[in-house]
């Protein structure tokens, strides 16, 4: 990973946090290619690990489908807290 790959993963994550919330833990992201690119991310949630796998032509529609998927894993996690066992 090249340095400018290594920033973008670091902003990602920080916006995958955020997206995410609290209860959800990024643990490791990779970003692969030049195009098609693919982003890779491993998140525990209540203490079960979940990925996220994302690909696009550029890192921009990886990126964008990501941070799709993480907003429908953090709706998930908060439909099963609410309707989940007990």
């Amino acid at each position: 990973m090249n340095d400018a790959e290594a920033r973008l993963a670091m902003r990602l994550a920080e916006d995958l946090e955020r997206i995410l919330g609290t209860g959800i833990l990024v643990q490791d992201l990779e970003i692969t290619g030049d195009g098609p690119v693919t982003i890779d991310v491993a998140c525990l949630v209540d203490g079960a690990s979940r990925e996220i796998h994302a690909e696009g032509e550029s890192a921009l529609d990886a990126i964008s489908s990501v941070i799709r998927l993480a907003a429908e894993l953090r709706l998930t996690a908060a439909f099963w807290q609410i309707v989940g066992p007990a």
